[in-house]
């Protein structure tokens, strides 16, 4: 238990770990979103996905979900956040970015006391999302993504574009055919309506 009261001095920082890699999608710097923000909202859009998903019949291990989700980004506490579009560019500088990360990863598990191993195993499998658990905490990854971009005014076309792909990419690639049904159709209605949010609208619903 001591190990926690580093552990948890750590993890407030990631209020102040800005995800920089916004700024060439057109991210004012005072919009930008946080890895705090970012970290909890990927949690909440993947736990009612996995549930919904375990509730139309998937097997979907929703504890598992939630804790990719968790750490998804967390080696970005100390850097290596790097923008989309510029990783689809600049693959060498991608893969130094994930190298980094993962390293950085890798260094955060002392923090985790016994659960260092677990934590180093779900820090690499999400890095190369393979599960379906992992692939869903991916995927609400990039739902989480658009739906920021929508929210400052910056879904553009092409922001569109790459989110649908990115977000199809891993629904493809799901085993359980259920989920991957599912998904697939919830993603095409995502996208049609990601750029029309009226709050009054959604609220007499």
């Amino acid at each position: 238990m001591k190990n926690l009261i580093n552990l948890f001095k750590l993890i407030e920082l990631t209020r102040s770990q800005v995800q920089y890699g916004y700024l060439l999608s057109g991210v004012r710097r005072d919009d930008l979103s946080n890895l705090a923000e970012h970290h909890y909202l990927v949690t909440f859009m993947a736990w009612q996905l996995a549930v919904n998903l375990k509730e139309a019949g998937a097997k979907v291990d929703v504890q598992k979900v939630l804790e990719f989700c968790l750490v998804h980004d967390l080696g970005e506490l100390m850097g290596g956040d790097i923008s989309g579009p510029y990783a689809g560019i600049n693959k060498r500088a991608r893969r130094f970015a994930k190298a980094f990360e993962e390293e950085n990863q890798k260094y955060l598990s002392q923090f985790f006391g016994t659960n260092a191993k677990q934590f180093k195993k779900a820090g690499k499998e999400i890095l190369d999302a393979k599960s379906d658990e992992a692939l869903i905490a991916k995927l609400a990854d990039y739902l989480e993504c658009s739906a920021f971009m929508a929210y400052v005014g910056v879904m553009t076309k092409t922001a569109k574009k790459f989110n649908f792909e990115k977000t199809s990419n891993y629904a493809r690639k799901l085993k359980d055919k259920t989920a991957k049904k599912i998904l697939q159709e919830f993603l095409v209605e995502w996208f049609k309506q990601i750029n029309r949010t009226d709050y009054q609208e959604i609220l007499r619903k």
